[in-house]
């Protein structure tokens, strides 16, 4: 014999309160007809509008850092391709954000989109021109291309901006020398060797420069 327990109905669910926004519409309307608009908006009072642009630049901040956030994750295995989208969606959501930039560059650059690690890199110099490290990655990934012209350029700009890096001066003087400027080279692996004597690559390279 079994024993036959009540029915305790049907389990009911919270409803999520409205956000204030009008709501997303479900039924098709014919576009293609002038007359008919897609959906009908009632106007808003500006202090509304300015109530919603706040939210939905909160919302924008909290999506960026959720994708960072996954894109970390990522990288931490050393994932670096199933990172790329979710640092690219932060840094779409954060657009004016520098680290979001700088991030997507060094992880575009990795998986070998080199013109888009140049963009991402741009971008970042475009919010902080006075970013040493934004000016050195554009320099290395110039000069991955053989943009030594450019490439030596960047470097100069992060020499200036930050002096006491020795692998800023060394790479500029690599740049220098693949342009045929030896002497200036010569300068530039000189002051690496200032700025740190242990510094072995300015040292080999300062030892190969033709007397």
């Amino acid at each position: 014999m079994t024993t036959m327990t009540k029915n305790p109905g049907p389990i009911t669910t919270a409803i999520p309160q409205r956000s204030g926004f009008q709501p997303i519409p479900t039924r098709i309307r014919d576009t293609r007809d002038s007359q008919v608009p897609p959906l009908v908006v009632e106007p808003i009072a500006e202090q509304q509008k300015a109530a919603i642009r706040q939210s939905l630049g909160e919302l924008s901040g909290k999506l960026a850092e959720i994708h960072r956030t996954a894109a970390e994750a990522y990288m931490s295995q050393a994932l670096y391709e199933q990172a790329l989208p979710h640092i690219e969606t932060a840094a779409t959501f954060a657009a004016g954000e520098l680290e979001y930039q700088m991030q997507l560059g060094f992880v575009r650059y990795v998986t070998g989109d080199d013109n888009g690690a140049i963009t991402a890199f741009n971008n970042a110099l475009a919010i902080e021109s006075n970013n040493p490290e934004g000016w050195f990655n554009l320099g290395m990934v110039l000069f991955g291309q053989s943009q030594f012209v450019e490439a030596e350029d960047c470097f100069r700009r992060a020499s200036e901006l930050q002096p006491h890096d020795a692998q800023t001066w060394n790479n500029r003087g690599v740049c220098l020398w693949n342009l045929q400027r030896a002497g200036d080279a010569r300068a530039c692996f000189q002051r690496a060797l200032q700025v740190d004597p242990n510094d072995t690559d300015a040292a080999f390279n300062l030892k190969s420069l033709p007397r």
